[in-house]
């Protein structure tokens, strides 16, 4: 069985920390053996890593096709880390699909998913599987909202609430600039719905009182649907009423005058920003995951998730994903993490704690 493995954009802050989680696995031993390649654009960067992980590695840019499907010939699966991936997983997965190789990515930029959906016949025919969102997003919301569902089958509208970030990387500063909008998408009766930015608030409880949150275009608005069968799904994200009104005067100003200042103001923030947060900061970070469950009557159940911070739980996950697709853990086509490791995976690979459900008055378990 190929049992190799290339991470591509193994030099960036959460490529790296997955590089060097799954080097650990190359021995084998009592888990699945990796036979892991880094790979990226920067030679001096690749190179200086592997030679301190002691692997093998290899250099090619996303421009050139046949310089990819060169570099996947013995591949068995592609985890994608190069950001922002509206911009490089096309190339990636248009690659994998000609060479027969399973791609999974570390993308939380919903466009890709709906990329990622179109090539699903592809998938299909050629016996792979396409999983973009195996890192923070969307493998711990998608199983949030799988569990909802799995509880309570009865529902037809999802809201998620995410609590404010409390780290963030240059590359997703960056991924952020490349999405800037003046609407938001949300699911309504199945199809994708724009709607004004900064318009949609909802207050949701992270575990210290309710706090007002904002709609926003998260991957799970494509992604939901295909998990929960559920045709009514909004995302949204905390944040405090100074940053809500910039936001709805934002979406107001590129409405008018088009996106590309915000755009450039991002990317050259992202510049600027620090490449990623301390050890230390990333230990006392965390995430919490809200999501209302809503039945025909409107009753909202809810479940709560707790996460360690964004990074870690993208390491965790997207290395058991790996390990998991080795042995043979795979649905062909496109798919989410839900789907084919089911609504437990974040919890079972230490990254996430499920707190117990609360209901609306009245509302039966």
């Amino acid at each position: 069985m190929n049992e190799r493995v290339l991470l591509y954009g193994a030099t960036g802050y959460t490529g790296r920390e997955v590089a060097r989680k799954l080097s650990k696995r190359r021995e084998g031993g009592d888990q699945t053996r990796i036979d892991l390649v880094l790979a990226g654009r920067d030679a001096r960067g690749v190179r200086a890593l592997a030679e301190e992980l002691k692997l093998a590695w290899r250099v090619f840019p996303l421009t050139d096709p046949f310089q990819i499907e060169a570099a996947l010939a013995d591949v068995a699966v592609v985890l994608h880390a190069a950001g922002p991936f509206t911009a490089t997983a096309r190339p990636m997965m248009d690659a994998c699909l000609r060479q027969r190789v399973h791609y999974l990515d570390l993308c939380g930029e919903w466009p890709v998913f709906l990329e990622a959906g179109a090539r699903d016949a592809a998938a299909t025919q050629a016996g792979i599987m396409l999983m973009p969102g195996v890192g923070l997003s969307i493998a711990a919301s998608d199983c949030l909202l799988a569990h909802a569902v799995e509880r309570w089958p009865d529902t037809v509208r999802l809201r998620l609430g995410v609590s404010r970030a409390e780290v963030i990387t240059r590359g997703s500063i960056a991924s952020a600039a490349r999405l800037a909008g003046p609407e938001v998408f949300v699911r309504r009766d199945g199809a994708l719905v724009g709607e004004p930015a900064g318009k949609l608030t909802h207050a949701f409880d992270f575990g210290d009182g309710l706090r007002e949150t904002t709609a926003v275009s998260w991957a799970d608005v494509v992604t939901g649907e295909f998990s929960t069968g559920v045709r009514d799904i909004e995302v949204y994200s905390e944040l405090g009423w100074p940053a809500r009104v910039g936001y709805r005067a934002s979406g107001l100003a590129m409405g008018l005058v088009g996106a590309g200042p915000w755009r450039r103001a991002g990317k050259a923030l992202a510049t600027v920003w620090p490449a990623g947060p301390s050890d230390e900061t990333r230990r006392e970070a965390r995430f919490v995951m809200v999501v209302e469950a809503l039945d025909a009557w409107r009753r909202p159940r809810r479940l709560r998730l707790r996460t360690k911070d964004g990074y870690t739980v993208s390491v965790l996950t997207a290395a058991e994903a790996v390990r998991r697709v080795l042995e043979g853990c795979f649905l062909p086509g496109f798919q989410t993490p839900s789907r084919v490791f089911g609504c437990n995976f974040v919890i079972d690979v230490g990254a996430a704690e499920l707190e117990p459900p609360t209901m609306a008055a009245g509302t039966a378990a």
